[in-house]
């Protein structure tokens, strides 16, 4: 008896070990993708833990991210998209594509492109952003919600049933419900046929280090800094470190510096003599 009671003294007083936070991480990449961080160019390998307001361009190939146990976003060949938040923080998944293709599954979460945006809930869908304003969505399980992005804002949006599709049309007020048309399922990845499935045994895991190669130029951000994607807030403090650099402040003055949130960090106004003796 003595013996189960000091057992259990053991049990009661034994430190508890903290849970390791979950990671978002690229699971897969058929080759090293280009990844900016703040304002700082890397190239990101498989095994790297990707992190809240990191930039994914995949050039050629496909990857993969997996973030904690309820998400999976695979990217297409030249696919760029912003991480603007993740599951592992505790938040949704909300992923901005600027172009390219991308399949999700999440518990819920948000993706916006500069013609569409989606709503998701407990299913996964199959996304693309081709420019001209023909941005289009594949619900493929689950319901998902469709709007239509008309100047940086969503219009009202369309209910989507598992296996339906929807494509915004310029000259529409709001996407249709249908069937994918054969032009979407031939462009479509080959890979997006199958289920998304997590990468098994991935050795290395979040250990892996990006390796840094430059700071970012501004044809790195241009195309972000030009896109009116609903929910993304302009890429002021991130890149205020860069206005350092005498061209990429010329340029970026040129393309957004007449916009109020670069205006104030541009220009700042002159601050006012101090009251006092003017001697």
């Amino acid at each position: 008896m003595r013996i189960l009671f000091f057992l259990a003294g053991l049990l009661i007083h034994a430190p508890v070990q903290a849970q390791a936070p979950a990671l978002a991480v690229l699971t897969l990449a058929e080759q090293p993708l280009r990844l900016i961080r703040g304002a700082t160019v890397y190239k990101a390998p498989a095994g790297i833990a990707v992190q809240k307001d990191d930039i994914l361009e995949t050039g050629a190939a496909g990857a993969q991210v997996e973030a904690g146990a309820d998400a999976i976003l695979a990217l297409g060949p030249q696919t760029r998209v912003l991480l603007q938040d993740l599951p592992t923080s505790g938040k949704a998944l909300d992923v901005a594509l600027l172009e390219g293709w991308a399949k999700l599954m999440a518990k819920n979460g948000k993706l916006v492109t500069p013609g569409l945006q989606l709503g998701f809930e407990n299913g996964s869908a199959i996304v693309k952003s081709g420019g001209e304003g023909r941005d289009a969505v594949f619900a493929e399980d689950g319901a998902q919600q469709a709007a239509r992005v008309d100047k940086g804002r969503a219009g009202a949006p369309l209910k989507l049933s598992a296996e339906q599709y929807a494509e915004v049309d310029p000259a529409k007020p709001q996407p249709v419900a249908g069937r994918p048309p054969r032009p979407f399922i031939s462009a479509m990845p080959p890979s997006f046929r199958d289920r998304l499935a997590r990468v098994p045994n991935l050795a290395n895991a979040g250990k892996v280090a990006p390796v840094k190669e430059r700071e970012a130029d501004f044809a790195d951000v241009e195309p972000w800094l030009a896109a009116r994607l609903p929910g993304v807030k302009p890429f002021v403090a991130r890149l205020r470190p860069r206005l350092a650099d005498p061209a990429f402040r010329k340029e970026l003055e040129r393309a957004v510096g007449q916009q109020p949130a670069w205006r104030a960090v541009l220009y700042p106004p002159a601050r006012p003599a101090s009251a006092g003796s003017l001697f």
